[in-house]
């Protein structure tokens, strides 16, 4: 802390076991990312958290990106409160800061009122960590769906959870947004009409995911191979259902 390093400074405020006393001597600090993590911190009440977090706010409304870095690109969480008592936890369903709800959404021993309020949280990412509890509705996780697609970067999928009714999975070809209705293509057996819909003209990359499906039949699988994104055209030519005299149609063409 008594370094003068910027960097040392701020590996130091993240280390989830600083005493109290090492968070107090950080409190003043008036570097973004360290008052973040002090937030973050199991040592500070509820109206330091806020008031740190409104510093923080404050700055990026100036248009600091030290400040923006540290509100939106921090990955860190509040890790400490999974392990708090049940009781102390619960009493952040009501905190501002949507970071601690959801970590709170991760634990799988709420009661059923908590899980009611989760499901309905303002913050997707608090609705999304809540819909992986195993016991959750189904209804809720395909109205989550429904609403945002999936989120390309949280694996696993909430349609790969076994409480997601795949049944419905066709369904979804019909929503108004494409990041919805690439959900259908996850249906093994979906209708050949329901692929030639997919195949938007105007979204490539649903195109290539149509391009890759076992139910695509030759005839779409033609026009894909001549579709003028290069992805497109590759994921139909590696699909396993395009006939061996057509992929060495192919090859002679290109000389090969």
């Amino acid at each position: 802390m008594d370094s003068g390093d910027k960097g040392v400074r701020h590996a130091v405020a993240g280390n989830r076991h600083l005493s109290a006393e090492m968070v107090a001597r950080l409190l003043d600090d008036d570097d973004p990312a360290v008052r973040v993590s002090m937030a973050l911190s199991r040592h500070v009440d509820a109206r330091t958290r806020d008031r740190l977090y409104a510093l923080v706010e404050a700055e990026r409304a100036t248009g600091s990106g030290a400040a923006e870095v540290a509100l939106h690109w921090n990955f860190a969480e509040p890790e400490w409160l999974r392990e708090a008592p049940l009781a102390e936890r619960l009493t952040y369903l009501d905190c501002p800061h949507a970071v601690f709800r959801r970590v709170l959404a991760s634990c799988r021993d709420l009661p059923e009122e908590a899980w009611r309020r989760l499901d309905d949280d303002p913050e997707l990412l608090v609705r999304h960590a809540a819909a992986r509890r195993p016991d959750v509705p189904p209804e809720v996780l395909e109205r989550l769906v429904r609403a945002h697609g999936e989120i390309s970067h949280l694996r696993p999928w909430l349609t790969d959870h076994p409480r997601f009714p795949r049944h419905l999975l066709r369904t979804f070809a019909d929503e108004p947004g494409a990041n919805v209705r690439v959900v259908a293509l996850q249906d093994p057996e979906l209708p050949v009409p329901f692929l030639w819909r997919l195949a938007d003209p105007d979204e490539s990359w649903l195109r290539r995911g149509v391009a890759g499906h076992p139910g695509v039949t030759d005839e779409l699988l033609e026009r894909l191979l001549s579709d003028p994104d290069p992805e497109v055209v590759r994921e139909a030519a590696a699909n396993p259902v395009l006939r061996a005299a057509r992929m060495e149609g192919i090859l002679v063409a290109a000389g090969l």
